[in-house]
């Protein structure tokens, strides 16, 4: 995958500054008052170690929980379900603990923090929480070309080998990934709690709606849960402005020649017309460490 130089547009060239935290990398955040922030019974979280299809899980929940299309086609995602472990100024929507905290219940926010870092309220069941997993082969392109278009690459991972190479050893960000995805497979079976696979999602998209709407206590019909699917769509996300985050190009320099965006392919198993043999068998070094968890991903 080619390295990036050329720009795309006169806004300002900045990175959200990285931190580490208990052993992890991450972007700058109120780390502190996370853990300590009151939580309600009615929140609804969507979490996952970052490019799992989140994004995706967002707007299935969204609109499971609401039916308010109307209000999705005008109102930004990240205003709707704010992503809670990033606050920067220069972003109108990182806004943090506080932002979180002045919400109407239903509550509903994002988070890539691993279980052992959300608020410890949650981590003991208080809200309600629905992880999206995926391989980890598939994440670590997602990842690399999110980071590219976004100018997000550092000397440390500015190339394909270095990313990846951060990601196996767990120095990459949100990493270790074996142990964020375990934290949350070890509460799959609290009430409070619902695991998902992208790689389930996307084979069988009516099916996981209905088992976010059983999760949530939701009704659907199954006209509901058809117009949810088609608005939730890989076409119809990439070109949809109120989720595909093309508003970054308002306030910051992004690379849209750099074969990166937001919003990829959308499916299970493009690894394999990414990854190099050798950089594929380097990842499933990640796989190898949870197995005997009973965890397991399709290599489709």
């Amino acid at each position: 995958m080619a390295d990036i130089k050329e720009e795309t547009d006169e806004k300002p060239d900045f990175q959200l500054k990285r931190v580490a935290y208990k052993g992890v990398a991450m972007f700058e955040c109120e780390i502190d008052e996370i853990e300590k922030m009151e939580t309600r019974e009615d929140d609804i979280w969507v979490c996952s170690f970052s490019r799992s299809g989140t994004t995706m899980t967002q707007e299935l929940t969204y609109l499971v929980q609401t039916l308010d299309f109307e209000t999705a086609n005008r109102v930004y995602l990240d205003d709707r379900f704010p992503i809670l472990e990033v606050k920067d100024d220069r972003f109108p929507y990182y806004r943090g603990v506080t932002f979180a905290e002045q919400m109407k219940s239903p509550r509903m926010i994002k988070s890539h923090l691993h279980h052992s870092m959300l608020p410890v309220q949650l981590q003991k069941g208080k809200g309600r929480i629905i992880y999206i997993a995926r391989n980890p082969k598939d994440i670590a392109t997602s990842f690399y070309r999110l980071m590219k278009w976004t100018g997000g690459l550092n000397e440390s991972d500015n190339t394909f080998e270095k990313f990846v190479d951060a990601f196996v050893n767990g120095t990459g960000h949100n990493c270790p990934w074996p142990r964020h995805v375990l934290e949350f497979w070890e509460r799959r079976n609290d009430k409070n709690v619902l695991f998902l696979k992208y790689e389930e999602v996307v084979r069988d998209k009516p099916k996981a709606v209905r088992r976010i709407a059983d999760f949530l206590g939701r009704t659907l019909t199954d006209d509901d849960v058809a117009k949810i699917c088609d608005y939730c769509s890989v076409d119809k996300m990439k070109n949809n402005p109120m989720c595909n985050m093309s508003y970054w190009r308002d306030y910051k320099k992004v690379y849209d020649n750099a074969d990166g965006g937001f919003i990829n392919q959308g499916k299970a198993g493009a690894w394999k017309s990414l990854l190099t043999p050798e950089i594929a068998k380097k990842i499933e070094k990640l796989l190898d460490e949870i197995q005997g968890s009973g965890l397991t991903f399709d290599d489709e």
